[in-house]
């Protein structure tokens, strides 16, 4: 199943959306038993924008129920992060900031470049790490779609000339699409 929902940049379309058109959300098989279109189940809510002036919080989830095995799933936007506090904007623009030769600490330092509290240097760390691990699968399932960005050597340059191309949260729910595991 795939759990990100793409094409939703922002928590005000995820909303709008939402309302306008909820089927968009529904998984068309249970991910854990395979039987098909599990029931609407109602919506838990989440702090999604960590940004200071966040006032789409909390935002509706939608949840599904399976009748054949009793277990429930939700499907978040693009625009959120899995199992993350902050979006993937914000990931992707501390991602290149380290790349690029900014240490942990100045990273961590810069208030005015976000619009919400910066995360800490363990936090920073701990996405460069996440990334790299899963760079060879990753970079392997991205330059087999995209092989221009096969030219590039070593995983933080592949990674800056694919984000000049698509955003993280794009790229995210490309690999989320093609089943491969974006936790």
């Amino acid at each position: 199943m795939h759990r990100i929902i793409a094409g939703i940049p922002t928590l005000k379309h995820h909303c709008d959306t939402l309302a306008r058109d909820p089927e968009r959300y529904r998984p068309t098989q249970c991910p854990h038993c395979g039987l098909g279109h599990p029931w609407a189940h109602g919506h838990y809510t989440r702090k999604a924008d960590r940004t200071t002036s966040g006032q789409e919080n909390p935002v509706p989830i939608p949840r599904f129920f399976c009748p054949g095995c009793g277990h429930t799933c939700s499907r978040l936007p693009s625009c959120i992060a899995p199992r993350r506090w902050y979006g993937w904007a914000l990931q992707q623009t501390v991602l290149l900031l380290l790349w690029i030769g900014l240490s942990l600490y100045a990273v961590s330092g810069l208030p005015t470049l976000f619009d919400t509290l910066p995360p800490c240097r363990s936090t920073c760390r701990r996405w460069g790490q996440w990334l790299q691990e899963r760079a060879a699968d990753f970079g392997f399932h991205l330059r087999s779609a995209f092989p221009d960005w096969g030219r590039v050597l070593g995983w933080p340059d592949f990674w800056v000339a694919a984000l000049r191309q698509q955003s993280l949260s794009a790229i995210m729910a490309w690999l989320d699409h093609h089943a491969v595991s974006v936790p």
